[in-house]
């Protein structure tokens, strides 16, 4: 009897630990309740072992086998791909918007009503050739239109490097995210290494690995000792158990941000697939589009009143004098091992064509690179090098450019130009110097670039000798100064002609790139409005199943409270029982 009641006295003493246990799982439950990253833990009990009896085997109470987080893993995927979709939306929505802000036409005050009034001044002038207030008007507004552009190459700019210091730091926080994920790897290993989950270190792991899909596309899997494996998109290794991979950011030649894999630098912008990293990297490629164009356009525009302007006389007499100066962009390749600086020297923009280069190629803001094909160079006149137009991808024929081979020690002069013209003077080309220290000079494979329009619209101002009106030239004839009016009727019908990429008018091409920028801006924000839904009912459905209920909790206490009052009941009675018996002895 006694050995009866001693084994009732211990089913009763573990029926008691397992409920009190479930009541532990149920006070960290509410203790986590408003924890996003947590995922509500369940017990689950089962009977523990049964021993003989003359009636066969007999029930020795009960247990909690295990504890679990209520983890639906399609359902996490689920989230997490939404995630990286959401994330992508965002950042592109953001940085579209600001690049449509720069872009916004406000009535009276945009760069669309400043050109036409830009053109209108023209026609004024025309009708006015010696005109002083036509003059100053022509001046003042020519002055206004070249500020707006100015403002709106720096916004562009300004957020072109704001796009390239997020893409930099968002390298940064992914390589701290998989180190993160390779220790809690390391630490889960570690601590399940005699079975059992641990449940906490995973929460933060599913949470850490949430935020990372946020920033990038990535697929994982989960090894059988609990480790989690991730992967970029093409099978690229983040993280493999404890073992991280970093990414790398380095900046081009025009200072964009772009993220290389691996010591070896493999370059992966084609397989960030999704995320925050992918729509800071598409917001910067639409402003760089919407930027090229609107460079495209004001270095047509400088151009083509440039040639117009440099035909024509002015109130003195004079000749030969452009309208618009703006900033020739020249580099040093990234990679060139030697020395060599490079210049711009030029007095004025020509005229004529250089030969070889069609006035057209110069407007359309097509860029060039020098590439040397040998080592020591020193300007003797062998022309060891090339000269390609990267926008086209062709190499101009030899006939287009010069070298000046009276140029002193350590300088080296390009000019593009004729090369039957032996004065090569400034007002006839473009001349592109070279410059090195003795023994330092260009090295094979060196690369020097060039563009006529790269910063056009950043840079483009009035001349400043149009400071005095009377210099505006639009006489084609000196000896029909100031009566003759040809430039000035010139330059205005620019504003009809289809010049921007032999195409369309400059009215035309502007109103196309304001309503592509808006088009691509409405559309980000309508992809992330429909993916911010889904990821919101997806969340929804996770919570249902992972998050915690207050209400739920308080049932289940009660219910274990019952339980675990019930078996302490149960273990008085058995005591009273043993006394009874104790005293029958």
């Amino acid at each position: 009897m006694v050995v009866g009641l001693s084994n009732t006295l211990n089913t009763a003493r573990v029926g008691m630990l397992a409920n009190m246990t479930e009541i532990d799982i149920i006070g960290h439950n509410i203790a986590n309740a408003n924890n996003p990253d947590y995922r509500r833990q369940v017990g689950y009990l089962e009977t523990t072992n049964p021993i003989p009896s003359n009636l066969g085997p007999r029930g020795t109470g009960v247990q909690v086998s295990r504890v679990e987080s209520l983890y639906d893993r399609f359902l996490f995927r689920q989230v997490s791909h939404e995630k990286s979709n959401q994330g992508r939306w965002e950042t592109l929505a953001g940085g579209l918007d600001s690049v449509e802000r720069v872009f916004n036409d406000l009535e009276g005050h945009g760069l669309a009503q400043q050109m036409a009034e830009f053109w209108g001044a023209w026609e004024d002038l025309a009708n006015q050739p010696g005109g002083g207030v036509e003059r100053e008007s022509l001046v003042g507004k020519s002055r206004v239109l070249s500020s707006t552009l100015n403002s709106m190459g720096e916004d562009l700019n300004f957020q072109r490097q704001v796009l390239n210091r997020y893409f930099d730091k968002g390298v940064s926080d992914i390589n701290q995210m998989a180190d993160s994920l390779g220790e809690m790897n390391l630490a889960i290993l570690e601590s399940e290494i005699n079975g059992g989950q641990n449940n906490d270190l995973r929460d933060r792991r599913l949470a850490l690995l949430s935020d990372l899909s946020e920033m990038v596309d990535i697929d994982y899997n989960e090894d059988n000792t609990g480790q989690l494996n991730i992967m970029l998109q093409g099978g690229k290794p983040l993280v493999l158990g404890s073992e991280v991979y970093h990414l790398k950011s380095l900046a081009d030649d025009q200072g964009d941000f772009h993220a290389y894999f691996g010591s070896e630098g493999i370059p992966i912008d084609d397989l960030l697939g999704n995320g925050k990293m992918k729509g800071w990297i598409d917001a910067r490629d639409g402003l760089i589009r919407a930027q090229d164009d609107l460079n495209r356009m004001a270095s047509s525009l400088i151009f083509n009143v440039n040639q117009a302007h440099f035909q024509g006389y002015n109130l003195d007499g004079e000749t030969s004098s452009t309208f618009f100066d703006h900033r020739i962009e020249l580099a040093v390749g990234q990679d060139n091992e030697g020395e060599a600086s490079i210049s711009f020297d030029a007095d004025s923009t020509s005229a004529e064509a250089p030969e070889g280069i069609a006035w057209e190629t110069l407007a359309n803001y097509d860029d060039f690179e020098i590439r040397f094909t040998a080592d020591h160079v020193d300007g003797s006149g062998t022309k060891d090098f090339v000269i390609v137009n990267t926008t086209t991808g062709v190499e101009l024929d030899a006939s287009s450019y010069a070298i000046d081979d009276t140029a002193v020690d350590g300088e080296f002069v390009i000019s593009f130009n004729d090369t039957t013209d032996t004065a090569l003077t400034p007002d006839k080309g473009y001349h592109i110097k070279l410059s090195f220290s003795s023994g330092e000079e260009p090295k094979k494979n060196d690369t020097f670039k060039l563009s006529f329009g790269m910063h056009a619209t950043r840079t483009v101002e009035v001349n400043s000798n149009l400071e005095n009106p009377d210099k505006v030239a639009i006489s084609d004839n000196y000896f029909e100064v100031p009566g003759n009016n040809k430039i000035a009727l010139q330059i205005a019908q620019l504003q009809h002609q289809q010049v921007v990429n032999g195409q369309q008018t400059y009215s035309e091409f502007y109103t196309s790139l304001v309503s592509r920028v808006g088009s691509a801006s409405y559309t980000a924000q309508s992809r992330q409005g429909q993916s911010k839904m889904v990821l919101d009912q997806l969340n929804i459905r996770e919570e249902s199943v992972s998050g915690v209920s207050i209400d739920e909790e308080m049932v289940n206490l009660i219910k274990f409270q019952q339980s675990y009052q019930a078996t302490a009941r149960m273990i008085t009675t058995v005591d009273e029982l043993m006394q009874i018996l104790n005293d029958m002895l």
